[in-house]
């Protein structure tokens, strides 16, 4: 018989290891950091809902797509990405003590239920209007149901191309600025819309009308991004571009009318006269003999008094050639060694032209009669380099220019060039460049239309600082800029 001391002590410890608790496991922490991006592209989306199963607390992507959940329990989650107009992304991803897992979700548009956005409406300038200047700016109105950022492309072209232009691409704004337009021109545009989800939606053909070029006598050239082109303005120094093609443009001429402008442009390696209606339009190659000389872009050419010729060089000659490119017919040859640079063609049927010898600064002016008849020799090779010349309206005197340094330089530099008017009966010079800055010179004199004036280009003889347009009296007083980082000028 077991003794009741035994029992209870049996008792006792049955109790004690029978009621004794699991030990208890700590709870292993991790974090999650993410970036949603669009499939397309890898850019960033905003606003996103992201939410995990087992339920945590859910987050919005910000700014960058990115976002983090702190403090999830180690183990297997599903990550749900969710905004309105894209497709839901679920991806599966373990989170581990102690570290932070990364993850990147890439969304596709949600096409299915998405709208596309309206046509475009609203234009300005309006459906068909007209008398527009060379300057315009385009807007229209759009929006989409789905409150999409919409983007657009705007193509423009005229009754003369064939292909239309697509003068911007992707923006956002419902706004583009058109700059030298062509006057006269009739233009059609269009705006595509994009909305990111649906396919561009393309809104109606528009059209406008450019009003006439105003009545700009002054013509030059200006050299912009890598390149000449022609300009036309006036005395108030108000100008237009009028070309826009890929060549070089350059030494514009009016003719008497004043309905035509010739140029010289380069085709390939040739330079070429071409002629264009006054506003930039029909522009057409005249040339096939090319226009060269000792440098291409110091060459002048002229029309004849009634507009029905141009006269140009070709190296040692002098040639004339009607205006629809028939009848070239040799009018001089230059002197041995020597090729034509510049010549002029007086409303009284006198011709000038400057010849150029080995050297740039060994120049030589001489004087003919309409047929072609040497009449005189104009001005001998003096010191320093010479320019010009043009010539007056009754054909008796001529504007030239002269480096009265007598600096003669191979590459043409020139220190202290001067206007003069020389009377080609009397055979007596007018420096006319009496006000000019020291350090500068004074290049390409023309006579006003009424010959009160003189319009002419000014540079720093450095050989490298920009070339301004100024206009004087005629006894050289009163020098003013009329056009900043312009050459070559012409008034008719």
């Amino acid at each position: 018989m077991i003794k009741q001391t035994h029992i209870l002590f049996i008792f006792l410890l049955v109790f004690l290891f029978g009621c004794k608790e699991d030990p208890i496991e700590p709870i292993l922490m991790g974090s999650l950091v993410g970036e949603v991006v669009l499939e397309a592209d890898n850019s960033p989306v905003d606003k996103v809902t992201i939410s995990t199963t087992p339920s945590t607390s859910s987050v919005f992507t910000d700014v960058d797509g990115r976002f983090t959940l702190d403090q999830l329990a180690s183990g297997t989650y599903t990550i749900r990405a969710e905004k309105t107009g894209f497709s839901t992304k679920i991806e599966t991803i373990s989170i581990f003590a102690n570290q932070a897992t990364n993850v990147i979700l890439k969304l596709l548009p949600d096409t299915l239920n998405n709208s596309a956005p309206n046509i475009p409406f609203d234009p300005v300038p309006t459906d068909g209007e007209t008398d527009l200047t060379n300057e315009v700016t385009l807007e229209w109105s759009s929006n989409d149901i789905d409150s999409d950022e919409l983007m657009y492309t705007v193509r423009l072209y005229n009754s003369e191309q064939t292909e239309d232009i697509e003068v911007a691409t992707g923006i956002t704004d419902s706004m583009v600025v058109l700059e030298g337009l062509l006057y006269n021109t009739t233009y059609f545009w269009q705006v595509i819309v994009d909305d990111g989800f649906s396919a561009p939606v393309n809104g109606p053909v528009w059209s406008f009308r450019t009003g006439s070029l105003p009545d700009y006598r002054i013509l030059f050239s200006k050299f912009e991004n890598g390149k000449y082109d022609i300009y036309a303005g006036n005395e108030d120094g108000e100008y237009v571009r009028l070309t826009t093609n890929l060549n070089n443009n350059w030494r514009p001429r009016m003719n008497p009318a004043r309905d035509k402008i010739a140029y010289i442009s380069n085709i390939g390696i040739e330079s070429h006269i071409f002629i264009m209606d006054r506003d930039g339009s029909n522009a057409e190659q005249i040339t096939t003999l090319p226009i060269s000389g000792y440098n291409n872009f110091e060459l002048d050419f002229c029309w004849s008094p009634d507009g029905a010729k141009l006269m140009y060089m070709n190296n040692n000659r002098l040639y004339t050639i009607n205006i629809d490119g028939t009848a070239l017919s040799l009018f001089a040859e230059a002197p041995a060694g020597h090729t034509f640079t510049e010549c002029d063609w007086s409303t009284q049927g006198r011709v000038v032209a400057r010849t150029t010898g080995i050297n740039s600064f060994n120049s030589l002016i001489f004087a003919y009669e309409e047929d072609g008849t040497f009449e005189l020799q104009a001005l001998g090779d003096i010191p320093g380099a010479t320019g010009g010349p043009a010539i007056s309206i009754d054909g008796n005197a001529i504007l030239l220019t002269n480096d009265i340094s007598e600096f003669e330089s191979n590459d043409g530099r020139q220190l202290d060039a001067h206007i003069f008017l020389r009377n080609l009966e009397l055979v007596n010079t007018v420096d006319l460049s009496i006000e000019k800055d020291v350090g500068t010179n004074d290049l390409d004199p023309r006579f006003s239309p009424n010959g009160a004036q003189v319009i002419f280009t000014n540079t720093s003889n450095d050989g490298v600082s920009p070339k301004n347009i100024l206009i004087m009296d005629f006894d050289g007083d009163h020098r003013e800029v009329l056009f900043e980082n312009a050459e070559m000028p012409d008034w008719r």
